[in-house]
């Protein structure tokens, strides 16, 4: 009997501010609501926010705005923190599996592990990837991860320069001893990817706030329409469809 196909969407970057204020001119709460209950996030087996939840300063009002949204969800909601969010701040909101002040952990769907890493300081720290080197071998089969910062450079002349992961090689490193990860999920960059390194697959997803100008060194919005992510995960295979 063939496995199940496993359904996953991805969410990234909403940057709720703390009212229903526009933030840099878009309507940021509309268009995570657009992506939420897009036709496309239907028969979902599970949903992942991908980080940068709130705005620029962890605003509480944006966390409120989130949960109440997810809060009745059908299927479980994995969260990790972006560099714009504050896990003390978060906690009072969501019920967040925090060791030693990061936001790391694996869920089971369906028989299948899923890895969840926290960037949010812009690196991943070394308990992380302790962690990893134990965990992810012990998996039976394939496993995917999910993390804010893509773990290589993606081509994105803006966010490369400025906002990339500060301890990317080290990371690299432990990533290339997994044969059973293939597949790493990703935001943060504001703008859609998929990059090889190895073996490796790294998914980027849009923004459901703004996507960036990937061609310019400097900010350039090119678009306010909300992005995101739906992953079917079968026994042999990852699909990743971006919608817009």
């Amino acid at each position: 009997m063939p496995s199940k196909i496993i359904k996953i969407g991805q969410i990234s970057d909403p940057h709720i501010g703390d009212t229903e204020e526009f933030v840099q001119g878009i309507d940021v709460r509309a268009n995570f609501l657009k992506a939420l209950h897009s036709p496309s996030m239907q028969n979902l087996d599970l949903l992942v926010l991908s980080g940068d939840l709130a705005n620029e300063n962890a605003e509480p009002g944006g966390y409120h705005f989130i949960k109440e949204q997810i809060k009745d969800y059908p299927v479980p909601v994995c969260i990790i923190p972006g560099n714009h969010d504050r896990i003390e701040i978060m906690r009072d909101f969501y019920d967040l599996e925090v060791k030693n002040g990061k936001c790391y952990y694996s869920v089971e769907v369906c028989g299948r592990k899923v890895f969840f890493i926290d960037s949010a300081c812009g690196e991943v720290s070394r308990d992380q990837l302790d962690w990893l080197e134990r965990e992810v071998p012990k998996a039976d089969g394939e496993v995917l991860m999910f993390m804010h910062h893509p773990p290589c450079f993606c081509n994105h002349r803006f966010m490369d320069l400025r906002f990339h992961l500060n301890n990317m090689i080290e990371v690299q490193q432990v990533l290339s001893k997994f044969n059973n990860l293939t597949h790493i999920f990703c935001g943060h960059y504001h703008s859609f990817f998929e990059v090889e390194f190895g073996r490796q697959v790294v998914h980027v997803a849009p923004s459901t706030q703004m996507q960036i100008d990937p061609n310019t060194p400097y900010f350039n919005m090119k678009s306010s329409a909300p992005g995101w992510f739906t992953i079917n995960w079968g026994e042999d295979f990852v699909d990743t469809q971006v919608h817009f």
